[in-house]
């Protein structure tokens, strides 16, 4: 294995992407050896997903032919990291109310309001405390840890 192009693998879905290739694995191979699902690898090497359960992580790696702390030390949760990515956006530079009015109308061509980059958007359906339906606008940044919940 070529350890120095793994080096260059900073983020999860960078490194499990080259494990996988290196594995000469598809992404099928990698779920049905994991028993994941497909589309949760393709979370995962797109980077929607940016760390793993415990659990999970070892599943993966084992996968991978890999030891758990390969994946783990290039995981990110911005909980991990208080105040870190939070203090580059102030509350008025970024007006969630409106990025989420927008998603529910329809736009996808949102911008990240941190590093600018195009957000990956969904609608939520769900049900609030009294059985009504509603919607909920969620979008992430496929490059930095911005997320709309």
């Amino acid at each position: 294995m070529d350890y120095r192009s793994l080096e260059s693998a900073s983020t999860l879905s960078t490194r499990v992407a080259l494990l996988r290739e290196l594995r000469n694995l598809t992404l099928l191979d990698l779920a049905k050896r994991s028993r994941f699902p497909i589309q949760r690898i393709e979370r995962i090497e797109s980077g929607e997903e940016t760390w793993l359960s415990v659990s999970d992580r070892q599943v993966l790696a084992r996968a991978l032919g890999v030891e758990p702390m390969v994946l783990k030390e290039v995981e990110f949760s911005p909980s991990d990291y208080p105040g870190v990515y939070e203090s580059k956006l102030t509350p008025a530079a970024v007006d969630t109310d409106s990025m989420a009015e927008q998603i529910l109308k329809g736009y996808t061509d949102i911008n990240c309001p941190r590093c600018g980059t195009t957000l990956k958007t969904s609608i939520e359906f769900a049900y609030d405390m009294e059985g009504s339906p509603t919607k909920f606008a969620r979008a992430y940044c496929p490059q930095c840890p911005f997320s709309l919940r």
